[in-house]
Formats: structure tokens, sequence, C-alpha cells
């Protein structure tokens, strides 16, 4: 089932929470989301903007595709690896897909909020196991070294955690955004 957003523009607030979002937040999960209510003109005063809402709002949407082949088209996935690409979709469940600004990946999941099922780079797919964390799939063309530390390094963040302050799904970086926690 695909979500159809209201208005991306909308400066919203989660109640309970003192920091302004868009419906396209990327760290809001799908709790948070149905929570989203219009921001009175005392909140968008008071609050902050949540800096991934800022940049949406200044430009930096993601794109968002009804297929798999159009996101590989337009995010120009190497043609040797758009098989494997297609054998690893084929094997999740998923109707969110799009790919971030400023393209770093393609991203699917089963709705917004939710984890991704998997992450597809240029090179490998990161996809998210049962018990959580990622398993990195090695595409035919990449860039990835045994011993390389990146794709190690990567699984180390790949569990998210959530902001205790703001209660936003933390960057890979495991700091929050917002609140510098």
């Amino acid at each position: 089932m695909r979500h159809e957003v209201e208005d991306a523009d909308e400066i919203c607030v989660v109640p309970g929470w003192q920091i302004l979002h868009t419906h396209e937040c990327p760290h809001l999960t799908a709790e948070s989301l149905e929570r989203l209510t219009t921001a009175t003109p005392e909140q968008r005063d008071a609050y902050p903007m949540c800096t991934s809402c800022r940049a949406v709002l200044d430009g930096s949407r993601r794109q968002r595709f009804t297929s798999f082949e159009a996101a590989m088209e337009a995010f120009q996935a190497p043609l040797e690896n758009r098989p494997m690409m297609r054998e690893v979709a084929a094997e999740l469940e998923f109707d969110e897909i799009w790919i971030p600004a400023p393209g770093p990946y393609i991203a699917v999941a089963v709705r917004r909020g939710v984890p991704a099922a998997a992450y597809f780079a240029r090179g490998y797919v990161e996809v998210r196991e049962p018990e959580g964390g990622y398993r990195v799939v090695a595409l035919p063309v990449n860039s990835l070294r045994a011993g390389g530390g990146s794709a190690e390094r990567r699984l180390e963040f790949a569990e998210r955690a959530t902001c205790q302050t703001c209660h936003m799904q933390l960057p890979a970086s495991g700091r929050c955004d917002d609140c510098d926690v």
C-alpha cells in the first residue's frame, strides 16, 4: 500500500515534542508520522526546525519511485550490477522506493517510517536481517575490499537507535542532528 503524503511542505509537530518537522522527515518513525499535527503559529515561532526537514524545505528532497527499475535507471546503477540487484530486490517485501538527495543509494522499505529493508549502493547492497542489523552483498562491479574497513564500519552503525531527547531515529553517525546528543 502506497502512503500518499499530504502537503510535504506543511510544518508539523509530534504532540509532546518541541521540534518542527515536515511529512518528508527521514527520521520520523511510522508511529510519529501518524501523530503529526499542523504546528500552530506559536509553535512555529518557539520550536526549532529539524535540520533534515530544513534541508527538505531548501530543496533537498528524496526522489520517490513506483518501480525498482525506474529507480535503478535514475540511480544509473552499473549495468553489470542490475541483474544481481533485481535478484536481491525480488527477495524483499517493499512498497516504498526512494533515492535520497544527493543520490548515494536506492532505499526500499515496507512503508514510510520503518527501517529500510535494503540499501542498494553502486557496488554493494546492505540487506536488513530479521534480527536487526544489515548484511552486505557485494555486487559484480564494486570497490569493496577485504579487510578494508568501510563495509565493516557501516555494519557497526546499521542498527540505528532513537534519540532519547527528541525521539527521532538517529543517523548512521549515532549522533542526533538536532540535539547533538
